[in-house]
């Protein structure tokens, strides 16, 4: 998610400047990740209780009600815990329970350099771990990810991600999909951002693909409201998509 609202001459918040959860943006809000880090000692609780996929042609119905914990070890260095959290499959063969829990780490190495139209640069590696209810364990497999934040003319945030993730086939087999996600984001008025966004999973398996748009309100300095609503474009991805959340700073 993008750094809301309030920005520097150079385009984002400076490490010296009040916290607040604006600088970072919540990440559950959008489809990308941003580059950016919490500061040392600091923690985001961020939480989606409401999280529907309608079904397609090869997408059942779905719920769940994710969650992301993230912690700051040191200013350029995250740790993060996430999953979908409960889980319906719906349908005839569907399930209920526990989603992987995800490990995750985010390393925030360069900052924005506007003057060579460098954009902010991070890294993200995660563990899709065993640590499910048995209907939904897929085995241990890792991702990682290229994030990038980059300001763009009329106050429009640029975001997007490069990676790629390991999964099993419906065979067992072990596939590589290429991930691609972005944003564009916009304050709309005071503490309210919009934004578009959308993904694409490419290469192995089977593509998938999904545009929308929601907006992120910010109360408070240290919670943020937001929801996301996009339709699918491919078989394999949910008709329709509707997420809504709030994260809390500490």
């Amino acid at each position: 998610m993008l750094i809301l609202g309030v920005r520097s001459a150079t385009g984002y918040q400076t490490r010296g400047e009040a916290y607040s959860i604006r600088n970072p943006g919540p990440e559950l809000a959008n489809f990308p990740n941003s580059a950016f880090t919490l500061p040392a000692g600091r923690a985001y609780v961020e939480l989606a209780p409401v999280n529907i996929s309608t079904p397609n042609s090869g997408s059942p119905e779905t719920y769940n009600a994710g969650y992301l914990l993230r912690y700051g070890l040191i200013d350029d260095l995250e740790l993060r815990l996430l999953s979908s959290g409960y889980t319906e499959v719906r349908g005839a063969d569907g399930q209920r329970g526990m989603a992987p829990q995800i490990i995750d780490v985010k390393w925030h190495v360069a900052d924005e350099d506007p003057r060579r139209h460098l954009p902010a640069f991070g890294i993200e590696a995660a563990l899709q771990t065993e640590w499910a209810s048995p209907g939904f364990r897929q085995g241990w497999n890792p991702a990682i990810s290229l994030n990038f934040d980059q300001q763009l003319p009329l106050g429009i945030a640029f975001e997007y991600n490069v990676g790629f993730i390991r999964q099993l086939s419906n065979s067992g087999v072990a596939q590589y999909p290429a991930q691609l996600s972005w944003a564009l984001q916009r304050e709309l008025i005071g503490p309210v951002d919009i934004f578009i966004n959308g993904y694409g999973s490419l290469g192995d398996g089977i593509p998938a693909c999904a545009v929308g748009g929601g907006f992120v309100w910010v109360p408070w300095e240290r919670l943020a409201i937001f929801t996301n609503c996009a339709a699918g474009l491919t078989s394999a991805t949910p008709a329709a998509y509707v997420l809504v959340g709030l994260a809390v700073a500490f």
